[in-house]
């Protein structure tokens, strides 16, 4: 697992925020890589790993990326009830992508990379967004619910920022008929913010 310096010093900071009065952890986990430009507030920390350029798995996302060295990172959380089994489930893709992947960004190419994500799967209610700021920031969400074979309701989200020199996507999947996960996930969802570099 590598995270940055600054994502280490702020899953320190989250420590100080648990909390035994309650019986539950209330630590929250703001996710930023070293390099990254965009944060996004977790109920914990990730578990983490580099995407080199070199790696055997494709590099997703991004067109001709380089050869050489670390390109990004991709982290994780999982949580489920042990009781009821409903889930909540975070991935998170960083990459750093370059001036010209990112000037091709258009909203038609961005909302195909996420057509993909739900590529196969029956959706209800699909909805997404897409909004620009200036230069190459961007953020294209897509949402939707399915059922899987156990027939839970499950709510499916994605969301593709662009930045100035990288990109994140944030996929999220939970028990849609849980009210903790639900809330969580919006919690999360707005939280979400460019920070600059």
């Amino acid at each position: 697992m590598t995270f940055g310096k600054r994502t280490l010093l702020l899953a320190g900071f989250a420590a100080f925020f648990m909390t035994a009065a309650t019986g539950q952890a209330l630590a929250k986990y703001t996710y930023i890589h070293n390099e990254g430009e965009y944060s996004v507030e977790l109920p914990d920390a990730p578990k983490g790993e580099t995407i080199w350029a070199d790696q055997k798995n494709e590099i997703p996302y991004i067109e001709n990326p380089p050869k050489f060295g670390a390109l990004g990172e991709y982290a994780y959380l999982y949580r489920v009830d042990a009781d009821t089994g409903d889930f909540f489930k975070v991935d998170i893709t960083f990459l750093k992508s370059g001036a010209d992947f990112l000037a091709g960004t258009t909203e038609e190419k961005l909302m195909e990379y996420l057509g993909k994500e739900f590529k196969g799967r029956r959706m209800e209610n699909l909805k997404s967004t897409y909004s620009a700021g200036s230069k190459t920031l961007k953020w294209a969400s897509m949402t939707g619910f399915t059922v899987d074979e156990k027939n839970n309701l499950l709510y499916r989200a994605v969301h593709f920022l662009t930045g100035l020199e990288t990109i994140l996507i944030i996929k999220s999947e939970y028990t849609a008929e849980n009210k903790n996960y639900s809330e969580m996930y919006q919690r999360m969802a707005q939280s979400i913010k460019f920070t600059g570099k």
